[in-house]
């Protein structure tokens, strides 16, 4: 289904697994090629997307992409990192939201980015750490 072996991580703030999503369609409904598709993982208070996407284009959705206001910068596995906190609560009625808060990063041709409306930044930090850490159980 797609073209990369996907990262799990050891560390889910104590939430499961709930379903996978592949996205085999771009936002215009055109057929995505199977090295053009990304994987979802929905855990109950965050998602985390993984796409390939080529070395410059990962580092650039990573790094000069915006995904919120007053980024921070950070460091998941001696890789650059981009961390957006959640927006203020909404007033009633509000119809877009609460903007979520987003890590995000890219790993030679992959980008990662993980993203919570409950979630501060900084525990999605740990989870996308633990992609590449293993959570020890003791």
């Amino acid at each position: 289904m797609v073209a990369f072996r996907p990262l799990e991580p050891s560390h889910t703030a104590g939430v499961r697994l709930h379903s996978i999503r592949i996205h085999v369609r771009d936002h215009k409904l055109r057929e995505l090629a199977i090295a053009g598709r990304t994987l979802e993982a929905h855990y109950g208070g965050f998602v985390l997307s993984q796409s390939k996407k080529g070395t410059s284009e990962a580092r650039r959705l990573a790094l000069d992409v915006s995904y919120g206001q007053a980024a921070r910068e950070g460091r998941i596995a001696g890789r650059a990192a981009r961390l957006y906190e959640r927006g203020p609560e909404p007033p009633p009625g509000d119809i877009d939201g609460r903007s979520p808060s987003v890590v995000t990063w890219s790993d030679a041709d992959m980008f990662f980015l993980i993203a919570s409306t409950e979630m501060s930044s900084d525990d999605l930090l740990d989870v996308a750490r633990s992609l590449y850490n293993p959570v020890s159980s003791t």
